[in-house]
């Protein structure tokens, strides 16, 4: 697999998605795919405007567990949706003013979904 620890992805545009109890169901052009909560949580993390790299450790942080098995555990999940295509490589896609900070710092947050 690519190594694509210091890229940032995120939800395509035209993916829908919502949570369902404690799943996330993502749905892409006849495509559903239903993710565990461990896989939400990193979908909402999803949100293109930091590194894999630094979701992965912000993840770790979070859940004091190391970084090595954050990425080892995440990277089939983002190489999995990478190949169906329902997250694209954000450095494709032109970011959101609001997003950048004071001191141009793309601020990270959990990602909405569509339906709160």
């Amino acid at each position: 697999m690519t190594d694509l620890s210091l890229a940032a992805v995120v939800g395509r545009a035209d993916v829908a998605w919502a949570l369902a109890g404690d799943q996330l169901v993502v749905h892409l052009a006849g495509a559903t795919h239903v993710l565990d909560p461990t896989a939400a949580v990193l979908w909402q993390c999803m949100d293109g405007a930091g590194s894999l790299h630094e979701v992965f450790t912000d993840i770790a942080d979070a859940f004091a567990i190391p970084l090595d098995q954050v990425a080892a555990d995440c990277m089939p999940a983002i190489g999995s949706w990478l190949a169906t295509g329902i997250v694209v490589d954000a450095s494709q896609l032109n970011p959101h003013p609001d997003d950048v900070g004071e001191h141009g710092r793309t601020w990270r947050r959990l990602v909405d979904p569509p339906n709160t």
